[in-house]
């Protein structure tokens, strides 16, 4: 019984070390275009880093965000890197956030946005959502589909249905052809579906040939993780599903 009692304490100090020593990357952004860039921020799945792409959108009348940083209830270290990134390189105040749907790496950060004074907007089912999270509820005021304008550039929110989760919405920016497909569109880069706990994998094929529809002059579209880059994720997000499906039987 002794032994068995050192070895389990072994193994759990050596569990405890290995996730001590795990180090997240730091904030990175990348412009697209001399107004649009990407903000890449770091969690752990699986106990591996893993980077999630939003969008600082800059305008004539301050910064739009699309998603907070990959950040927990107890940890707004990601979002708040992305703030005081805009500050020091923008030099815009950051006029609103726009949440895609209810997971850590889209709402995470809401508190550290909401001290800092920034409205944070989501549709009314992912305000829900979060909360049930244990997350600041964000404002629930979205239309499944709606476009304003902010600083002359318009930002349209579309829900096309339900995918890796009921309330995953993606946001287009039709003078810059870009189209944040969130965790909705698959990277090229990605050899499976990732995270599929709350997914509706029977709708989700639709709901991708609905954003292939609206947007299909979209000339960049950025995943919710790993590479972006033009119309071929969502082509292959329909083939990893075709692939899981197939996988399943």
């Amino acid at each position: 019984m002794r032994i068995l009692l050192l070895l389990s304490l072994f193994v759990l100090f050596q569990h405890l070390t290995l996730a001590q020593s795990v180090q997240k990357p730091k904030l990175t952004v990348t412009p697209l275009n001399d107004q649009v860039y990407v903000h890449t921020t770091y969690g752990l799945y699986r106990g591996t880093p893993v980077g999630s792409n939003g969008l600082i959108v800059k305008t004539k009348d301050g910064v739009v965000l699309i998603d907070t940083g990959w950040d927990t209830d107890t940890n707004t270290d990601n979002t708040r890197d992305i703030v005081q990134w805009v500050a020091d390189n923008l030099h815009q105040p950051i006029r609103l956030c726009i949440v895609t749907h209810a997971h850590e790496d889209r709402v995470g950060g809401i508190h550290e946005l909401r001290k800092a004074g920034i409205r944070v907007v989501s549709t009314p089912l992912t305000a829900q959502k979060s909360v049930k999270l244990g997350y600041e509820s964000p404002d629930g005021i979205l239309p499944n589909d709606t476009t304003f304008t902010i600083g002359q550039e318009p930002i349209r929110c579309y829900f096309a249905g339900e995918g890796h989760t009921s309330d995953n919405i993606v946001v287009w920016l039709p003078n810059q052809k870009i189209l944040h497909g969130g965790c909705l569109v698959k990277s090229v880069a990605a050899f499976g579906m990732g995270n599929l706990a709350d997914a509706n994998l029977n709708a989700w094929a639709g709901t991708i040939q609905n954003v292939m529809k609206q947007f299909g002059d979209a000339r960049i579209v950025v995943p919710g993780h790993e590479e972006w880059g033009d119309k071929k994720s969502l082509e292959h997000t329909l083939t990893l599903l075709k692939k899981h499906a197939a996988a399943k039987k």
